[in-house]
């Protein structure tokens, strides 16, 4: 029987489902809290959340906190208001179902008899380490989850995500954990193709075919026989082959540029994408129904902001690796340098990594720790711009707090003007009302201490252990300020 935990202060829904699972022999908790449901999730064994979107401000960190908790459960988000791009965060965070109030409870009953199946599947997500893959958070258990369950399936690819984020490493993963493992893996990188080469080289071509086929070359496709044919970059395609490679893909068969026979090639296709093809699909530039064909299973690879303390362990592997390269032992990282790293937004993802770690070994030399002075200026003038809000632009009249008191835009110039060194007259406006210096400075640290654990927040995700070792804060403090300021719900 599961022992369910709903988060959220619905009744009726409470009422609803206990009436319903309390029947089937399950129990249901609740939580009026988010705090209280983490708590309970560490220290119980919960098999699933049903999680009220209005209790927390995102979703799909909370979904990562309850599934970082010791009983790691299921979670389903249940909402009043119906919200698509709530929804998709919530899925793509790693939700079983996101729901609307009236149809959960059912909905709900029907889930819980599936849960021992989907808890062995996530169980036996094998561990991709052996190809190059590191990390646990929740969003890339999700994605090597698809990849994992589907590895015996013969069935196209698409990878999507940010430049830098391991495509490539992943197509690899997915032809070798394949039936076609013993295949080629061709990888064609389409960004490179000249476009007026692109189709003999993918397609091959006779002998005399045109000015200089001295002899018949065989394409790629052909190459990929029996195995993966890795399409990188597949947007660049040019919009005139796209829909003869459509005609390869419905039927294996092509015919080779300057050929009379046709060829066939049977391959299972990878393609990988850094821009939108939905969209760009939408605007002409590359065509719906081969972007149907390419997607049967489609993969979203985590930029590594969102993946919390996976950059300590890729850049653990990683100094581990450069260690075995050089016959020496590994650098360890200290507590500055790796809260850094934690905050550092990663434009780059895994390849900026990979250089920043070879940069610091550099300017370490033969240090045996590294430290947050070891990292290149770009990592700290990086995280200045990223954590420096723009000055919002709110017209005549507007008026900006600063320091627990209102300013007019005047005054603010004024005192950007005194800061320069001019010499000009200010003529500001008192307000009508001045606080106390002690009114004043509770103000202002409690405007500090919001927009602080806010950004905190977003920025690691939700990630309590990395919050903690971003803020220097013990756990419980932090909880505290986080209820104190309604962060955490």
């Amino acid at each position: 029987m599961a022992n369910i935990l709903m988060i959220g202060h619905q009744a009726d829904l409470y009422v609803h489902l206990s009436r319903l699972l309390v029947s089937e022999g399950h129990t249901l908790h609740i939580a009026s809290t988010f705090d209280e449901g983490i708590s309970y999730c560490g220290s119980m064994d919960c098999n699933l959340v049903v999680l009220e979107d209005t209790v927390v401000q995102t979703v799909s960190a909370a979904i990562t906190l309850l599934r970082e908790t010791a009983s790691s459960p299921h979670v389903v988000v249940v909402t009043d208001s119906y919200n698509p791009g709530r929804g998709h965060a919530a899925l793509l965070g790693g939700a079983l179902n996101y729901m609307r109030k009236g149809t959960a409870p059912r909905a709900i009953c029907a889930l819980i008899g599936k849960l021992p199946t989907l808890s062995a599947s996530s169980c036996n997500i094998p561990s991709f380490r052996n190809f190059g893959i590191y990390g646990s958070s929740a969003k890339l258990q999700v994605q090597l989850g698809i990849i994992s369950r589907s590895s015996s399936a013969i069935v196209n690819v698409l990878l999507q995500g940010e430049t830098g984020t391991g495509k490539e490493l992943f197509a690899r993963a997915i032809h070798r954990m394949s039936p076609r493992k013993d295949g080629p893996l061709i990888t064609v990188d389409c960004a490179s193709l000249p476009e007026h080469l692109v189709e003999s080289l993918l397609f091959g071509y006779s002998q005399g075919a045109f000015t200089g086929a001295a002899r018949s070359r065989v394409g790629l496709i052909k190459q990929a026989d029996g195995g993966t044919l890795f399409l990188d970059e597949v947007s660049e395609l040019p919009l005139a082959l796209q829909k003869k490679f459509l005609r390869v893909l419905q039927e294996r068969r092509y015919r080779p540029v300057g050929g009379g026979k046709e060829e066939t090639s049977n391959f299972r296709l990878v393609a990988a994408t850094n821009k939108d093809l939905q969209e760009m699909a939408r605007l002409g530039t590359f065509r719906d129904d081969l972007l149907y064909r390419i997607s049967t299973m489609k993969v979203l690879l985590p930029p590594l902001r969102e993946r919390g303390a996976d950059v300590i362990e890729i850049a653990e592997h990683l100094l581990e690796a450069r260690a075995a390269a050089n016959g020496g032992s590994p650098r360890q990282m200290s507590a500055d340098f790796k809260a850094r790293l934690l905050a550092y937004p990663w434009p780059g993802n895994i390849r900026e990594l990979v250089n920043v770690i070879d940069c610091t070994l550099a300017v370490a030399e033969d240090g045996d720790v590294l430290f947050a002075e070891h990292l290149p200026a770009t990592i700290h003038a990086g995280m200045l711009q990223a954590s420096t809000p723009a000055w919002p632009d709110q017209g005549q009249g507007a008026v900006h707090r600063r320091g627990g008191m209102e300013q007019s835009p005047a005054a603010v110039d004024g005192v950007a003007r005194l800061q320069s060194g001019e010499d000009v007259a200010l003529s500001v406006s008192r307000p009508h009302v001045i606080p106390s210096f002690r009114e004043a400075k509770r103000e202002a640290m409690e405007s500090f201490e919001r927009t602080y654990l806010s950004k905190l927040y977003a920025e690691t995700q939700g990630n309590v252990q990395n919050a903690c070792a971003l803020s220097n804060l013990s756990r419980a403090r932090l909880y505290e300020l986080m209820r104190k300021y309604s962060i955490l719900g």
